[in-house]
Formats: C-alpha cells, structure tokens, sequence
C-alpha cells in the first residue's frame, strides 16, 4: 500500500483527502461532545476552513508548483535559455516520471541541435571549397575578403590581388584530355600553395584562373611572388599517361593598392591579365598602385 503511494499521485491525493476526513470526523466529534450546538457548529466551520487551507497547501506542494517547474523547463527546451535547475525526477510518482522524459527529451534536443550545427558547418565547409583542387572556391572569397580588407584598411595596410590564369588551357584539354586538364589544375593550385602564405586568400576562381589575396604586401613584394609563381609553373614537370610532359605556362595580373574596393582591385587585375596574354602571355603584367 506504502508502495503504491509513493508511485501514484492519485493515491497520495486520496489518502491525503481520507486522512483529513477521518481527522475532521474525530475533532468534530469531540467538539460536539464537550461544548454547545453553536459552538460546535463555529468549531466545525473554522476546522473544515482549516482543513481546505491544508488541502491547498498539500496540493500546491504535490502538484501546482511541480507542474509550473516541468513548465518552465518544457519551455526552454530547444532554447537558448538557462536550464531550469530542477530536482523532480527522484520523485517516483507520475510527476517524477514526466520529469524524467522531459530532462531526457531536453538532452535529446541538445545532441540533436549540436548535430545539426557541425553538420551545418561542413556544409558550408564544404560549399566553399573547390572539390578537385581542394582550394576556396569563389564563394568563399566573397565571404571571407571583405573581412580582410576592412582589417586592411583600419590598420593602413597595403593590399595586392593577383589573377592568375593558366595559358592555352583549352589546348591542353583538346589534345591530351579532360582528365589532364583536371591533373594539371591540381598540381599548379599545389605549386600556388606553397608560394602563398598562411593567412593570404588562395582561391579557384573558376576554370583555369586562380587568385591570390595578399595582406600588408605592396607592389614590390606582389612582383616578387608573381615572379616566383610565373617560374614554378613553368617549371612544373607533369605527365599524363602516355603524353609525356604536358607544358604550363600562366598569365599574371596584380593590382596593389590601399583604402581600395575589392571588386576594384579585382577588376584591375583581371584587366592587368589580359595585357600579360596579349603582350606575349607567359609574364606578369602589374596594373598600378591605387589609393
């Protein structure tokens, strides 16, 4: 019987409600015997007061604040509120076992929430590279340069965007394929990679043509590393197949500048590509320093 109390709300109410009933029977009975019909009519009234006071009492207690602490925790599940600080899943009643089911199903959403987040976060991840060079994609460099430039400009900072874009590339596609084509791709975005530094903007800006965003560096020093990418992929020894060495040269356009707009810079360089082709391709041609 102890047992089933304990486990039942309905039955702790009930023998709350007989256990002041049976007291009610006996102070009333008492109270009759010993005193006047009016006293004991007034008695009778104040105790049952009493008795409804105590009942209101055990049921805020057993019931009503429980049921608004399950609420408060209900409410902040799958939010970024505090957890409620709850302490009824001892109870073993109907009241301990929804406690246990809600701090459950809260832990459930959290795990669920965390899921989504880092899947969320390879998505996007994974929306911003170049699946065959593994380098940023276009979409990243939009997302990630103005940042750059807006830290560029704050600390006086010079900036050079370089275009670089592979020469005759449809050539190589036609006479040795598209698979040679790919190879080629990748082992100039490797020799790309080891020219840039840690924290400049490497990217595939589409088909053949790559960029290069490179912090507090001026025109002297883009030179410089146009230079030396120039030279690594001309050097670049690659074979596919049976068609012996495939030739790579590239076209390289840089634009320096401080306090200058990103599409700006962009523009100038890629317009500065085009001069290297058309004065001989296989060269680096600088479009000015811009303020």
């Amino acid at each position: 019987m102890i047992a089933l109390i304990k486990r039942s709300l309905a039955a702790r109410i009930a023998s709350m409600l007989a256990a002041l009933f049976f007291l009610e029977v006996v102070v009333l009975t008492v109270v009759y015997q010993q005193q006047s019909r009016l006293m004991a009519i007034a008695s009778a009234v104040l105790l049952i007061l009493l008795l409804i006071l105590l009942l209101w009492a055990g049921l805020r207690y057993l019931i009503i604040r429980p049921i608004l602490e399950l609420k408060r925790l209900a409410c902040k599940i799958g939010s970024d509120k505090e957890r409620s600080n709850i302490n009824l899943s001892g109870r073993r009643d109907e009241i301990g076992s929804l406690s246990r089911i809600l701090l459950a199903t809260e832990k459930e959403v959290e795990r669920q929430q965390q899921e989504l987040v880092s899947l969320a976060e390879k998505m996007d991840a994974e929306r911003r590279l170049d699946p065959l060079t593994t380098l940023h994609n276009r979409r990243h460099l939009y997302l990630e340069a103005p940042r750059q430039f807006a830290m560029a400009h704050r600390l006086g900072f010079e900036i050079s965007v370089m275009m670089i874009d592979l020469d005759h590339f449809k050539r190589i596609n036609d006479t040795y394929g598209h698979a040679a084509g790919d190879k080629v791709l990748v082992e100039v975005a490797e020799a790309l990679i080891k020219q840039g530094r840690a924290y400049d903007l490497l990217i595939r800006f589409g088909g053949e043509e790559f960029t290069l965003v490179m912090l507090n560096c001026d025109q002297e020093q883009s030179l410089q590393i146009a230079e030396r990418i120039r030279k690594d992929i001309e050097s670049l020894q690659i074979v596919y197949a049976d068609a012996g060495r495939i030739p790579v040269t590239c076209s390289i356009g840089v634009c320096s500048g401080k306090n200058m707009d990103m599409e700006k810079m962009i523009l100038i360089a890629d317009e500065s590509v085009y001069q290297a082709k058309e004065t001989g391709r296989n060269r680096v041609h600088h479009g000015g320093c811009g303020a």
